[in-house]
């Protein structure tokens, strides 16, 4: 009889335990982790009232007003977070660690679409009628739904036919998410400008993650080195803000950003791509080179579809850098031949440090049989100037620089009026006489290729062009 008691009384006790303790695998947060570089999104199981999140000890955020189901939060976290609980039924409380899972890639879209860009097509492949950014968005979203990687995308969308956005896509361990925030909720206003070098690094600074594989993809208009020399740029320049004349960005002004980006921080843009038109030149690629590792660019204008994004899955997992900017020029290849045919073609990406660019001053002559890439006013054409490929310049010692410059291509496609080069490099250098009565002179002297090359380019270079 007395075993009996004590037994009972032993079962009570630990209903009374359970009710005053709660565990944490009864806690009805489903949210167990996070991928760094996504907004903190909180999903329970039953209904909250109130919600403490601490980053260490410190109290960032607090919910007390009224029964929820889901909290959206736009928190870009680095560490794992402690998150409080109350539950609705019986005013449970709960303790538990939301732990930070770190992106495998990080792929940084910023795009300047308040411009003509922002206008509807039909897509040739999906069929679909919408904008060009939104076809893009819509090519990364099935990309990434297939990718075998913990992958983030954060993009930020200047637009003109619709409102500014911030969008965040990501594939964390197979799971799929996708959220939508205005570029108000990060601080930078309804209205962004996206020509502004203060909101180009705020977004590099807000969301970058530092110890991960990093892209920043420029998406616009695009027209070289033209206007460098400017202090008050038009239209044709990178990142386009307007359909009339006002603010665009300068190579200098990007080069800028990615200064003290790099200086702030200590750590790099792995990959630095141009969605954009007639952004690569040897001039181009020599005032990034030692800022980004690789670059992405195409010498001839890109058409309105821009990248095929659906470059995010089928990737090299031991090689994930080099595999993502092959991929990118395959996909962009594909498309514009087996989709939407272009007569002229061109798209490298290239390993920076893959070259020697003391070659350059070695540079004496041009191989006879060449095809410029033209400034000519017809569709697809190189800009501000014609310009010839690398591939076809020789050195002093005789041999091609191209012994010097396929090793850091990566991927490459050209094609010139139907015809696909596979001996091109798809990289330009300036093959026009600009050096008298040409307004294009002022701005090539702007840039640092022809401060760091300066007595080549008007004695060897110069001498070059004017003879052929």
């Amino acid at each position: 009889m007395r075993k009996n008691f004590l037994f009972l009384l032993f079962l009570l006790l630990i209903v009374f335990l359970s009710s005053c303790i709660s565990f944490e695998k009864q806690s009805p947060l489903e949210t167990k982790e996070y991928l760094e570089g996504m907004p903190l999104i909180l999903e329970f199981a039953r209904p909250i009232i109130e919600v403490e999140i601490y980053e260490g000890d410190k109290l960032i955020y607090k919910h007390d007003n009224g029964i929820i189901y889901e909290l959206k939060t736009n928190f870009i976290l680095h560490n794992d977070v402690t998150v409080k609980i109350t539950e609705f039924s019986g005013n449970k409380k709960y303790v538990n660690v939301i732990k930070k899972i770190k992106p495998d890639m990080q792929f940084l879209l910023y795009v300047g679409a308040d411009n003509d860009l922002d206008t509807k097509d039909t897509d040739p492949l999906s069929q679909k009628y919408d904008y060009f950014i939104d076809l893009d968005i819509y090519e990364i979203k099935n990309s990434v739904q297939k990718s075998n990687i913990n992958v983030v995308v954060n993009i930020i969308s200047d637009r003109y036919n619709i409102d500014d956005e911030i969008v965040f896509i990501s594939n964390l361990n197979g799971k799929y998410l996708e959220y939508e925030y205005s570029t108000n909720e990060f601080g930078f206003g309804y209205e962004l400008s996206s020509a502004s070098t203060e909101t180009l690094y705020k977004f590099l600074s807000d969301f970058s993650i530092s110890d991960t594989i990093k892209v920043l993809d420029l998406w616009d208009h695009g027209n070289g080195w033209a206007l460098e020399s400017k202090s008050i740029l038009s239209t044709k320049a990178i990142i386009q803000e307007g359909n009339n004349d006002r603010n665009s960005f300068r190579i200098r002004d990007i080069k800028d950003v990615l200064e003290k980006y790099n200086n702030n921080y200590n750590f790099k843009i792995d990959i630095l791509a141009f969605d954009a038109c007639n952004m690569t030149s040897l001039e181009i690629m020599y005032e990034f080179k030692d800022l980004v590792d690789y670059f992405i660019g195409s010498v001839y204008t890109v058409a309105r579809f821009g990248f095929y994004y659906d470059f995010f899955h089928n990737l090299d997992d031991n090689n994930l850098v080099e595999s993502l900017v092959y991929n990118i020029i395959a996909k962009y290849n594909y498309y514009y031949t087996n989709i939407y045919y272009l007569d002229r073609l061109s798209l490298v990406g290239v390993k920076l440090k893959g070259f020697n660019w003391s070659n350059i001053n070695n540079i004496d002559n041009v191989v006879g049989n060449y095809d410029l890439y033209k400034n000519d006013g017809r569709k697809y054409v190189s800009e501000p100037t014609d310009m010839i490929d690398v591939n076809n310049l020789i050195l002093s010692t005789g041999e091609n620089l191209s012994n010097y410059v396929t090793p850091a291509i990566i991927n490459s496609v050209v094609r010139i009026d139907g015809i696909d080069y596979h001996n091109y490099s798809g990289i330009g250098i300036m093959f026009e006489d600009i050096f008298y009565n040409n307004d294009n002179y002022e701005d090539y002297k702007a840039l640092t290729f022809y401060n760091d090359f300066q007595d080549w380019i008007e004695t060897t270079w110069k001498s070059i062009i004017k003879n052929h």
